[in-house]
């Protein structure tokens, strides 16, 4: 498994992760940590989204293999 991958899988599991936890924080009565905790899913999953995408680039092309 390349480093490409496995940031995809760390950077969703972070998000979903997130994600859980700012809404229980917020149901919770917590809304300002919960809001910061659901501020963070985008950008986490922007990453995993540009991680995926460097790891279908071929190396000498730079296009996709998909």
């Amino acid at each position: 498994m390349t480093t490409d991958l496995m940031t995809v899988y760390a950077c969703r599991t972070a998000a979903v992760t997130a994600f859980a936890g700012g809404a229980s924080l917020t149901v919770g009565g917590q809304w300002l940590a919960g809001v910061l905790l659901l501020w963070l899913v985008p950008s986490l999953l922007l990453v995993a989204c540009r991680a995926h995408r460097a790891h279908t680039r071929t190396p000498h092309t730079g296009r996709t293999t998909r």
